[in-house]
């Protein structure tokens, strides 16, 4: 191991903390999970400076400005809410996951768009515990598959694959090659379930503008793109955590893309739920990057005309 290799896996979110923290979180006692999590989220969220700046930014985009220590506090918030999110997500990923309380709010919609064997393509977020959601789906008895980027430490991906792998769970991992949407189209083809995350991270190649939380940003239409060329639908859910193992799946609305024009109806009709989730539980928004840096203040006779034309057609 290099010694820039070491630093990685030393920093607060290298793998050798990710490897400790699961410990406590699969075989540490009941008070222990229920405890450390606000105590480990005040230290990370003392010392990760760049990440709490850019969460504050955020949030005070999401809910307006406030006070300095309102500010703080509503910082905080979030850290605390991803530490209890990575807590019952590793217990739930490890071998001995416990009982958690669940709620599906239009289960039909998921259920009717699964019993048509076409493949499904579930959009989520960053938002609540998403990887618990994930790691509910493998109870479906359609193989799982989540794309996701190579993780930002490169230290942590050898971990979460083993972790999210254990229950036969399967990764695919995007990238910046013409043939990084093959995997994703073939298993739809196999009729599995493909889970795809939509966030505004900015001006991204096959991405879309669009309007959120009343600034213009960029959110990827590449889940909308795979299902429209799969011929599957697409599912929007997201997993809303509402105490101790305990979760509401929200499931959105389904979208049946067959036109690039239905694509982006379909990504301005998700990307509006986002944000309504987002601000009515800003602190279950797990983004620690900055989301609208640079980018401009939408008017708002700009944003009705756009609500409006988010109802599905």
């Amino acid at each position: 191991m290099t010694p820039g290799d070491l630093r990685a896996a030393l920093r607060f979110d290298g793998a050798f903390w990710r490897r400790f923290a699961e410990l406590g979180c699969v075989y540490g006692p009941e008070w222990w999970k229920r405890v450390s999590p606000p105590a480990i989220a005040a230290i990370i969220y003392a010392i990760a400076r760049e990440q709490r700046e850019a969460v504050m930014r955020n949030q005070r985009q999401v809910g307006g400005p406030v006070g300095r220590l309102a500010e703080l506090r509503r910082a905080y918030r979030v850290f605390a809410e991803f530490a209890r999110s990575i807590t019952e997500s590793m217990e739930q990923w490890g071998p001995r996951p416990l009982p958690l309380d669940l709620t599906i709010r239009n289960r039909e919609v998921f259920e009717g768009a699964l019993a048509e064997h076409r493949g499904l393509v579930v959009v989520t977020g960053h938002f609540g515990s998403w990887e618990v959601a994930t790691r509910v789906m493998t109870h479906l008895g359609r193989p799982m598959n989540m794309v996701t980027a190579d993780e930002t430490n490169p230290t942590v991906r050898d971990f979460n694959h083993a972790m999210r792998t254990r229950h036969g769970f399967n990764i695919i991992y995007s990238g910046r090659s013409l043939f990084a949407g093959l995997p994703i189209l073939q298993a739809l083809r196999r009729d599995e379930i493909v889970g795809m995350q939509i966030e505004p991270w900015g001006p991204l190649s096959g991405s879309h503008p669009t309007g959120f939380c009343g600034r213009a940003t960029r959110v990827q239409l590449g889940p909308f793109t795979v299902a429209r060329l799969a011929k599957a639908p697409l599912v929007t859910v997201f997993a809303l955590r509402t105490g101790i193992r305990r979760y509401e799946l929200r499931v959105e609305g389904r979208w049946d893309p067959r036109t690039p024009a239905e694509s982006i109806s379909a990504l301005e009709e998700s990307v509006a739920a986002y944000e309504r989730l987002i601000r009515g539980h800003p602190g279950q928004w797990m983004m620690f990057e900055d989301v609208w840096t640079g980018a401009p203040e939408i008017p708002p006779q700009e944003i009705v005309p756009q609500a409006a034309g988010l109802r599905r057609r």
